[in-house]
């Protein structure tokens, strides 16, 4: 799992603004340019773990919340109306 978290990290553009952040002749924005760039991106990844956390949470609260099965004396089985004498 951290093999391909690396391998999906490395493609990103994230690792190809360095580059960009070198400032050039026709364009002596490019640092700030890169910068505001990678802001965005962090805030982007920030969004995203937090909804993919809040799912989680969800989801984990709901597998909670699912009553467990009656095995008691009293538990109908499967196929019956549980009325006796019908």
């Amino acid at each position: 799992m951290r093999i391909l978290i690396l391998a999906g990290l490395c493609l990103s553009p994230a690792f190809a603004t360095p580059a960009l952040a070198q400032v050039q002749q026709n364009n002596p924005n490019a640092a700030n340019q890169s910068m505001e760039l990678n802001a965005q991106m962090r805030g982007l990844r920030q969004e995203q773990t937090t909804q993919t956390d809040m799912l989680r949470m969800d989801n984990q609260r709901n597998q909670a919340a699912v009553p467990a099965p009656n095995t008691g004396p009293n538990a109908i089985g499967p196929g019956r109306t549980g009325v006796i004498g019908r």
